[in-house]
């Protein structure tokens, strides 16, 4: 099943204990009402087909990996997966938006990503950094994909 968030709305100063959002929820391609939350740490609001909604969330408990917190296993049911769909988001939305002003470099000895301001010379500033630490990867050089998977690794670990 293909559960996707479509033109999401974040207000990262109301979010407090969740993500404050709001994001229109596709299940195979198909629209089927809106998720959203105030950020206060209260559940998900949904809008819409509530069939739907229900059969994706049985889906997702049966087929998406459990979470752990504190020694405990949840199931992970769809506003679970909303609510990581908005994280992975806003992830690719900080990597797009540090690519515009700073060229970032993977360390190959400790797997970080450092950032250097390009002020417009991203072809000079990534050169330099080659230079400077042979074996680093330029993530301005790669496919975005590549690049989010190295951003979302580093800042995972």
């Amino acid at each position: 099943m293909k559960i996707e968030l479509k033109s999401i709305k974040y207000a990262a100063f109301s979010s407090e204990e969740t993500n404050c959002y709001s994001a229109t929820l596709y299940i195979n391609g198909k629209k089927i009402g809106t998720v959203g939350n105030d950020g206060h740490g209260g559940p998900d609001r949904f809008h819409g087909d509530h069939a739907a909604f229900a059969e994706a969330d049985a889906w997702c408990k049966a087929n998406l990996p459990r979470w752990q917190m504190n020694d405990e296993s949840f199931e992970t049911d769809l506003e679970m997966r909303c609510g990581q769909l908005v994280d992975e988001w806003l992830v690719a939305r900080d990597l797009k938006t540090a690519l515009r002003t700073k060229v970032l470099m993977r360390n190959p000895v400790d797997g970080l990503i450092y950032q250097v301001k390009h002020r417009g010379r991203v072809q000079a500033t990534a050169k330099t950094i080659e230079e400077r630490h042979p074996g680093a990867t330029i993530l301005n050089t790669l496919p975005f994909e590549e690049a989010l998977t190295l951003y979302r690794a580093a800042a995972s670990s």
